[in-house]
């Protein structure tokens, strides 16, 4: 068996490192492709290092489509994950154009590129953003409604039919794995540096000597906070895996979340628990418009269809980060 080689477009993001550092450790070869607009070098620098071996990284933007059929071809590319992205749910209002530039026509000249050069793998990193804001208090399903509030959402789930199309031509494989609310790493120099997270902006806060927010405390929930689903990173990695190695053809689409909700006072209660300052005063601000109160997964069908579950806990996701 020769090894495989995989294109991790937006390797050197938060998650595509995870990814590359999973597919690594499975005897997998990655060329990553990034134009470090969100990404981060040394965190291939750490994973060169750390697994000893040269990764190329080809410094370029998604939107480059005669660079990145030269990487295919140069590279004799196997699969391809794309989790490449412009991901800013408000940013996307401002800029809906260049979020369906970059989200929804690159990944379709992508998909373009990879059947011309006879790619026969694509795992497409979706997002729970093509749920939009449900008004019910249960689990999203992979086919129940998808109603995306914002541009971001919407380029994805668009660009979801274009990679269902392609995983639908005999012989081709893959699938969209729609992630939750993502948190955790596996080393320091893997940490997410993105301003949207929840965690991440916990942290910023607190180290600016500032209080933490909650936005909305009247919501129909156990604490009156908004409900989510935060996955671990390092299940993240594990799901683009397992996807990658199913040997049956896989839905569509899959939800990668745990399938268990924790309110925004519960995860920012961990956080300050973490660093030993549990009696930070938060501050409650009213709700912002378009926030559900209750989003989680479903988690039945990334079960059934290659048997992944989430393994890490929300507590140990947390602790990673100290």
């Amino acid at each position: 068996m020769t090894k495989e080689t995989w294109l991790l477009t937006g390797g050197a993001g938060y998650i595509g490192a995870h990814i590359a550092d999973e597919f690594i450790r499975a005897g997998k070869s990655v060329v990553i492709y990034d134009s470090l607009y969100q990404g981060l070098e040394h965190r291939i620098q750490y994973l060169r290092t750390k697994h000893n071996i040269d990764i190329p990284l080809i410094k370029a933007d998604i939107r480059d489509y005669n660079e990145l059929e030269g990487v295919i071809r140069t590279y004799k590319i196997d699969g391809i994950v794309h989790t490449a992205a412009l991901k800013a749910v408000g940013e996307s209002m401002e800029k809906p154009d260049e979020y369906f530039e970059v989200n929804l026509t690159a990944t379709n000249e992508l998909i373009d590129i990879a059947k011309r050069n006879s790619v026969k793998k694509f795992i497409f990193s979706s997002t729970a953003a093509v749920y939009g804001s449900p008004d019910t208090m249960d689990p999203c399903r992979e086919d129940g409604p998808k109603a995306p509030i914002s541009p971001y959402g919407d380029s994805k789930y668009q660009a979801e039919a274009k990679v269902t199309a392609f995983i639908n031509t005999p012989g081709n494989h893959g699938t969209s794995l729609r992630f939750f609310n993502v948190v955790g790493t596996a080393a320091p120099e893997l940490l997410d540096n993105s301003v949207e997270n929840l965690v991440p902006i916990v942290l910023g806060k607190l180290n600016k000597g500032a209080a933490p927010e909650i936005f909305g405390t009247d919501y129909p929930t156990k604490d009156g906070t908004c409900i989510r689903d935060y996955v671990d990173v390092r299940d993240i990695a594990r799901a683009h895996l397992a996807a990658a190695d199913a040997t049956q053809p896989l839905p569509p689409a899959l939800n990668i979340g745990t399938g268990r909700g924790a309110s925004v006072r519960e995860v920012i209660n961990l956080v300050l628990a973490a660093i030993n300052k549990t009696d930070t005063q938060v501050i409650e601000s009213p709700r912002r418009s378009g926030d559900p109160a209750f989003l989680c997964a479903d988690i039945n069908l990334a079960k059934s269809a290659m048997g992944f579950t989430a393994q890490y806990s929300l507590e140990a996701s947390v602790k990673s980060l100290f």
